[in-house]
C-alpha cells in the first residue's frame, strides 16, 4: 500500500506548467523607434516648493494646480478678517463705555479719526454717527490694524480650505451659466 502512494506521489508534477520562474519576459525590440522623451525641468514654483519643509507641502501643492481661486480665497478671507471685526468691535466699544484706547498708538487712532471722520462727512452721516461713534471706528480700526499678523497668518492658513469648499464650486456654478 505504501508503495503505491509513493508512485502516485511520484506522478505530481513538482511544479506547476506555468509558474512564475519558467515564463520569461519578452524581449523589447526597440531598435528602431525613438527612444522616451526625457520628462519636462521642473518648474519655478516646483523647485521653490522642493525647498520648503516637507509639512508645508500638502498646503504649497494646490496653490500650484489653482493659483488664482487660492489668491482669490485670500484676498476675500483677509477683507472678511478686517470688516467682520471691525463693525464688531464698534459696536462693542458703542454699547460699552471701555474701549483699549491706552494699548494703542495714538497716531493709528488719529489716522483712523480723521479717515472715518472724512468719510462720514462725505457720505452725509453725521446725524446717525456722532463724535463718540466716530471714535469708537478709530479704535475699532486700530485694534483690527494692530492684528494684522493674525489675520494673514490665518488667511493663509485657511485659503486652502475656502478655495476649495467656496471659490472653485462658486467659479464653476458661474461657468455653467
Amino acid at each position: 500500500m505504501f508503495s503505491t502512494l509513493r508512485s502516485i506521489s511520484r506522478l505530481k508534477p513538482r511544479s506547476p506548467i506555468l509558474s512564475p520562474s519558467l515564463i520569461k519576459p519578452k524581449p523589447s525590440f526597440r531598435r528602431l523607434s525613438t527612444p522616451p522623451p526625457s520628462p519636462p525641468p521642473p518648474s519655478r514654483a516646483d523647485r521653490i516648493i522642493s525647498k520648503l519643509p516637507k509639512y508645508l507641502h500638502p498646503y504649497t501643492r494646490p496653490l500650484l494646480s489653482h493659483p488664482a481661486s487660492h489668491l482669490t480665497s485670500f484676498l476675500i478671507l483677509h477683507e472678511l478678517t478686517a470688516i467682520i471685526p471691525l463693525f464688531t468691535l464698534f459696536t462693542f466699544f458703542n454699547l460699552t463705555s471701555w474701549n483699549p484706547a491706552d494699548l494703542l498708538p495714538a497716531e493709528w487712532i488719529e489716522t483712523g479719526y480723521t479717515r472715518f471722520k472724512r468719510y462720514i462727512e462725505k457720505k452725509g452721516l453725521e446725524k446717525w454717527i456722532d463724535g463718540r461713534g466716530v471714535m469708537g471706528l478709530a479704535i475699532a480700526w486700530a485694534v483690527v490694524k494692530a492684528l494684522m499678523p493674525i489675520r494673514v497668518l490665518g488667511s493663509v492658513w485657511a485659503a486652502p480650505w475656502f478655495a476649495r469648499k467656496v471659490v472653485i464650486p462658486v467659479v464653476g456654478l458661474v461657468r455653467r451659466r
